[in-house]
């Protein structure tokens, strides 16, 4: 089965402990008859990449692909189907270009972008317009020029005033199955009360969720009508990571401010007020003539 989904950037070394030793696990509870045969680990592997299916008792499960530069870690719930299981991936809500955004009380009449460049070299053409108003561009400019190198973690672009920052544009160009850019995919957000931006990239957001029916035929997983890999009963040492690292990640809950946090607020001694990471307001796209201008940060530019 070819990798369903871009890497999400999740270190290498944490994917690498969920390379399980089979041993026993010890009998489920929460599953039903049907869904119990399941339960297990499923390893499907050639000599550049590796993936594995972990099927909990609670109807949780944990999916993770390592091949050449692409690693992938996903989590989600399953549960009987027909003659077989349904997977559904569960994401926390997101971007392909996450914002998070905070209140700097003092700045109160520019806004600041800064932009995450070790993320955002794995985006293709990335590109950025910002608007007063409702009219969407009709044009971006690039952020970094072709075979732009030297990566560094923030690449801040100078204040702009808050009036012409309603809304802001993100692009990146979408590639075809050679790798050749074929179209602009563009995000738009609302900027609201925040004036200190900071963007990154996140690819796992650019495909839709994992949403699988997959049959167990003789102790072997087939996922998609095609052979994953046998099942074999999960190490209970092995649980807790495979929960930790990636299932409760994809399940949690969004944080709130601690009460220290709130009251520093509410007594207006804080200096800054945090936000929730600013959710998209469409996603729309343009030709890549859009592209224009010269890039905002040259090799030399930080």
């Amino acid at each position: 089965m070819r990798p369903i989904a871009q890497p999400t950037g999740f270190p290498r070394a944490k994917l690498a402990i969920l390379a399980l030793t089979l041993l026993p696990l010890a009998t489920a509870q929460a599953v039903t008859p049907d869904e119990q045969p399941y339960v297990g680990g499923y390893t499907q592997g050639s000599v550049d990449t590796r993936s594995q299916l972990m099927l909990l008792d609670d109807n949780t499960f944990c999916f993770s692909f390592m091949g050449g530069s692409l690693d992938m870690l996903a989590g989600g719930r399953w549960k009987a189907e027909g003659n077989g299981v349904r997977l559904q991936e569960v994401r926390q809500n997101g971007s392909v270009f996450p914002v998070f955004g905070k209140t700097l009380l003092e700045q109160k009449g520019s806004v600041e972008f800064d932009f995450h460049g070790h993320s955002l070299s794995r985006a293709a053409s990335v590109a950025f317009a910002t608007g007063a108003d409702e009219a969407l561009p009709t044009s971006l400019r690039r952020l970094f020029k072709d075979g732009h190198n030297g990566w560094s973690s923030s690449y801040k672009l100078p204040p702009v005033p808050v009036a012409q920052v309603r809304y802001f544009y993100i692009a990146d160009a979408e590639v075809d199955a050679n790798g050749q850019p074929k179209q602009l995919r563009v995000v738009q957000y609302r900027r609201g009360d925040a004036n200190m931006l900071r963007v990154g990239y996140n690819p796992a957001f650019g495909n839709p969720p994992l949403n699988l029916f997959a049959a167990l035929k003789d102790d072997v997983l087939q996922v998609g009508g095609s052979r994953f890999g046998e099942r074999k009963e999960l190490p209970e040492k092995a649980l807790e990571r495979i929960r930790s690292a990636c299932i409760r990640p994809a399940l949690a809950e969004a944080k709130r401010p601690s009460e220290e946090e709130a009251a520093e607020i509410a007594a207006g001694r804080a200096t800054s007020v945090k936000q929730p990471p600013l959710m998209p307001v469409k996603t729309f796209y343009l030709p890549l003539t859009a592209l224009q201008g010269a890039p905002y940060f040259l090799d030399t530019d930080k």
